[in-house]
């Protein structure tokens, strides 16, 4: 449980900023962070986009091509994205993501997620430059 607070509860959740600093390493520049937030706006006013963009997500990890994810494939597109990480680590973010407790994640809610974590890159940026 530590390492999952410490991971995702502790400032250090896969967002978009994350993205930003593999494809974009040090510090961006004005020209850089406007396009950032530009990106992140459209992401989050384009919901047939984030459907799309899960869908192909949700797609490498489906093994049984329900669009739904089970804890195993969960554990396996935690692992491909963060290196591994304990079973009890990866069952309490299911749990945290699977509000419904269907015992899958689905697009749905893999998409609240997901918009959460861009209001709060998109809300630290302009935060970050004055905006």
């Amino acid at each position: 449980k530590q390492g999952y607070q410490r991971r995702v509860r502790g400032g250090k959740p896969p967002s978009a900023g994350h993205v930003t600093a593999l494809i974009m390493p040090g510090e961006l520049d004005a020209a850089d962070t406007a396009l950032m937030i530009q990106v992140l706006e459209r992401l989050l006013n384009d919901d047939s986009f984030l459907d799309d963009e899960i869908k192909k997500e949700i797609k490498q990890y489906d093994n049984d091509g329900n669009l739904k994810i089970d804890r195993g494939e969960f554990q396996q597109m935690l692992n491909s994205y963060l290196g591994t990480i304990s079973d009890d680590e990866s069952s309490e973010l299911f749990d945290d993501i699977d509000k419904d407790r269907s015992g899958f994640i689905e697009i749905s809610e893999l998409k609240r997620v997901l918009r959460n974590q861009i209001m709060l890159e998109l809300d630290r940026l302009k935060m970050e430059n004055g905006m």
